[in-house]
């Protein structure tokens, strides 16, 4: 089985109660439905804790992602990633989209998704 291919994009974020909501566009650019399980982002500047999804991805989801930032406006976070849990068919993949945000003159955060490591859950215990 192939990996799941898909695209990350960011499409808005809102402030609320000292977070950030933001929605990512999800595009299935291969073959065969993804389910889409959990999303996060670890990193210590840009961090959201695992959330659960059951989110089915044909062609296109939108899915929403409440995070905390934590830099000034005007900044660039590097190296944060987004990681999205997602099924195909039988197998469960962990999708790992390397962002980098810059803050607006008011704070908002704007990821740019610069590249995706993909990997099957599991791999290594087989090697």
């Amino acid at each position: 089985m192939s990996e799941p291919k898909l695209r990350l994009e960011p499409v808005e974020a809102t402030r609320t109660n000292g977070t950030w909501r933001t929605w990512w566009r999800v595009t299935n650019e291969g073959g065969g439905e993804v389910r889409l399980l959990s999303i996060r982002a670890p990193h210590a500047r840009f961090r959201a804790e695992p959330a659960d999804l059951d989110v089915m991805v044909a062609t296109a989801a939108r899915v929403e992602m409440k995070v905390r930032v934590e830099a000034a406006p005007g900044e660039e976070i590097e190296n944060a990633f987004v990681i999205l849990i997602a099924r195909r068919e039988h197998e469960t993949w962990r999708l790992m989209f390397r962002v980098r945000i810059r803050l607006d003159d008011r704070g908002s955060p704007w990821p740019i998704v610069e590249a995706l490591t993909t990997h099957r859950v599991g791999f290594t215990e087989e090697v």
